[in-house]
């Protein structure tokens, strides 16, 4: 399906802009120029073992289920085994206590006690398959464990549900076997209270929601579309924050991805199955998070605002004006991380535009590298194929300090 205000994208931009987020109002630096930074400072990127479909210590493999907590939620296949299984992380951010967190304050230091969940999703038995290469079914399985788990969580005493992914060590994935996570808080974050605030103002003040505005602007301008499926637009957003930033939101506006219908959970796990393959196809296995963004619970029946699924490639490392501004810097222009990737999803092989895209990847991670240029082709719907190989090679730069948050 092909957006109809589509018009040509602007030649490549070589001019900075400053451009706010109007989901936030958080400003974001446009800098085309630093993709050409000199860098010398980059290390050598190691080769990841040879894959496996099983691995006799990993508690993710068949085999070894009795190495994880008991289970929270399984999927079966025909045999009665599972496909896909959630269970309490064993290494929790958060202590999971039944009862009330006691909120302490010290003239102007607040303390509360870290209560909240902490679950794993064993996204599959393979131990070598990666979410892109598992089929359509597969990867909608793993989707409806976030809605049936933040269903349950929501219930709970949970202010704010959020399943994520991190894909590589840069990324803070230190379990190489597939999987993803699901924290739920008792509090809700500052910057969630703004984004409310923002969409409840621009709703009594234009009688839209901003999310539906934003999503048909983007329609209609047509530059930032990736890709329009029965039920989720992808695109990337006016003020992305990182290089090749995704964001996939729903047509029809739904505060809550736990009160999403089962047509749509499956249309965005195929969407987002088809833009990992667009990725990877462009810049190789590289780091990813990618998070599904919901109302806080007691919101989620709001009409003012909406779920997004954000992806967002590990590519650029944060500086000290970024650290000091709070400002991101992307020299990607999404216009242009857009035709790349729409040119990525119409093609299975290496697309046109893998050579420009690899460049602004490894100057953003300070490294060098070249690759033949391919075939072309234009989006459609449904165009992306599975790879022709097992799992590709794992993160493309080991120069990363790994978190022990993902276990």
């Amino acid at each position: 399906m092909r957006p109809s205000g589509r018009r040509e994208v602007e030649p490549e931009q070589t001019v900075p802009e400053l451009r706010r987020d109007p989901l936030t109002r958080d400003w974001v630096v446009l800098a085309p120029g630093r993709a050409h930074r000199p860098n010398r400072l980059s290390q050598p990127v190691t080769a990841p073992p040879p894959p496996v479909s099983t691995e006799p210590d990993c508690p993710f493999c068949p085999g070894n289920e009795d190495r994880t907590p008991p289970e929270l939620w399984r999927r079966h296949d025909a045999d009665g085994g599972w496909t896909v299984r959630v269970v309490p992380n064993r290494f929790p951010l958060l202590a999971d206590r039944p009862v009330p967190a006691r909120h302490r304050r010290d003239g102007p230091f607040v303390t509360t006690d870290g209560f909240g969940s902490h679950e794993v999703v064993i996204e599959g038995r393979r131990h070598d398959l990666d979410l892109p290469d598992l089929d359509e079914q597969a990867v909608a399985a793993v989707f409806e464990a976030y809605r049936a788990r933040s269903r349950a969580l929501r219930d709970g005493r949970a202010s704010l549900v959020l399943p994520f992914r991190n894909h590589g060590t840069a990324s803070g994935a230190s379990l190489p076997h597939p999987h993803s996570q699901i924290v739920a808080v008792r509090v809700v974050p500052d910057r969630f209270r703004r984004r409310l605030d923002i969409a409840r103002a621009y709703y009594e003040d234009r009688g839209n929601p901003l999310d539906a505005d934003v999503t048909a602007a983007e329609l209609g301008e047509g530059t930032r579309v990736i890709a329009v499926s029965e039920h989720v637009v992808a695109h990337a957003p006016f003020a992305s924050s990182a290089p090749y930033q995704i964001r996939i939101t729903p047509r029809e506006q739904r505060a809550s991805f736990a009160d999403e219908s089962g047509e749509t959970v499956a249309d965005t796990a195929n969407m987002v199955r088809r833009l990992l393959t667009a990725l990877r196809r462009m810049l190789g296995d590289v780091p990813y998070s990618y998070m599904i963004i919901s109302a806080p619970n007691g919101e989620e029946r709001t009409s003012f605002c909406s779920w997004h699924l954000d992806v967002m490639p590990r590519l650029a490392v944060a500086g000290g004006f970024e650290l000091g501004s709070g400002m991101a810097v992307n020299p990607v222009f999404p216009e242009q991380a857009a035709a790349r990737l729409r040119d990525a999803m119409a093609s299975p092989a290496a697309s046109r535009s893998r050579r420009p895209a690899l460049r602004d990847a490894a100057q953003a991670l300070g490294e060098t590298s070249t690759t033949p240029t391919g075939s072309t082709g234009a989006v459609e719907e449904g165009a992306v194929q599975q790879p022709q190989e097992g799992r590709h090679p794992g993160p493309s730069s080991g120069t990363m300090e790994q978190r022990g948050d993902d276990r």
